[in-house]
């Protein structure tokens, strides 16, 4: 049986540039049907040194930091017992976090450089990087901020969801390659990057992306062959480990609440995403989705079925990767990680 657990990772609190505390985040996770979130301050790991890691009526809040040098190279680093500098080169970062045991995905790689909302752009600048485990495909708050038009807040704040465009391009190109060229699965994640950021505008209070409304957005499915065990630190490591293996599909639970479903079908049973499994006769791949939308899926790198529906087989995959992708009303929607058919 498969165990299915919705959460949030890429959140920010008063321990950095946020607005809430840990206990008030987790109680906003609860609300938007969370299961698990991972808190990811600047440079800090300070919830976690103050002993608040851990279960809150029945939200795991595990915590990282954000390694977040000034200009670019920002890096999600979990499962760390230790703050990390951003003042060395983040080849070195990369491996300091991978020497304390931890976790890293690189954040937002891609923000875009014709931004007309004034807000700098931090992108990832080498993509020749080596010994991270994967890469925040899509990061909720960037993809907000590049299309944001300072000119016109009113109609970007509440269409908030209506401007996203998805990941970039060059990132699925990148994570494409990464997958190509290595002979396990190269994970990807999806963020919210929430502060709650307090602002006036013409005189009005308003909170930017509230926790609550941030926490029901970009959401990562995870995938558990057993339930999440009532002592936290074997939850914390089943989250960390299904998340490092890429047994989660990635949504924008705008659209719908309900998971998005991939899969690979056999006599045995169903095979979810971060897995790899051996190819075999009368096999297929399937998808459910709980709206009809545009659906992709991926092989290698390549498009290789699309169709407007909400369900998809395939039959008799060859070796190699894949992976989905949807999108609803020209909005991007779902994105999974792949499933790995070995001979």
């Amino acid at each position: 049986m498969t165990y299915i657990y919705p959460g949030a990772a890429h959140i920010h609190t008063k321990y950095s540039d946020g607005t809430a505390t840990i206990p008030e985040i987790a109680f906003a996770a609860k609300k938007a049907g969370l299961s698990w979130i991972i808190i990811s301050d600047h440079n800090t790991i300070a919830g976690y040194l103050n002993g608040e890691e851990g279960w809150y009526n029945g939200v795991a809040v595990l915590i990282g930091s954000e390694i977040s040098p000034d200009d670019s190279d920002h890096y999600l680093a979990f499962n760390i017992a230790e703050n990390v500098s951003p003042e060395q080169a983040p080849q070195d970062y990369i491996n300091r976090v991978k020497k304390l045991g931890g976790i890293g995905f690189i954040a937002h790689p891609d923000e875009r450089k014709d931004r007309k909302s004034g807000y700098k752009p931090l992108r990832w600048t080498d993509w020749n990087v080596k010994g991270f485990n994967g890469i925040e495909i899509w990061n909720h708050l960037s993809d907000w901020v590049d299309g944001y038009d300072s000119q016109k807040p009113l109609k970007h704040f509440l269409l908030r969801e209506h401007g996203l465009t998805g990941p970039t391009e060059a990132v699925m190109k990148w994570w494409d390659e990464l997958n190509n060229n290595s002979k396990t699965i190269v994970p990807a994640i999806g963020g919210v990057d929430v502060h709650c950021l307090h602002q006036k505008y013409f005189g009005i209070p308003v909170k930017v992306f509230p926790y609550l409304s941030s926490l029901k957005t970009v959401t990562n499915f995870l995938f558990l062959e057993n339930k999440l065990s009532d002592d936290f630190a074997v939850a914390k490591k089943q989250i960390l480990t299904a998340l490092k293996a890429g047994q989660n599909i990635i949504a924008n639970r705008t659209w719908n609440k309900q998971t998005p479903l991939f899969y690979f079908q056999n006599n045995a049973g169903q095979i979810y995403p971060g897995s790899s499994v051996k190819a075999e006769q009368y096999s297929k791949l399937c998808a459910h989705l709980p709206l009809k939308a545009v659906l992709r899926l991926i092989y290698n790198g390549r498009l290789v079925w699309e169709h407007e529906t909400n369900k998809m087989e395939f039959n008799n995959p060859d070796e190699g990767k894949y992976r989905i992708e949807a999108y609803y009303r020209r909005k991007p929607w779902v994105f999974s990680n792949p499933i790995q058919i070995i001979k």
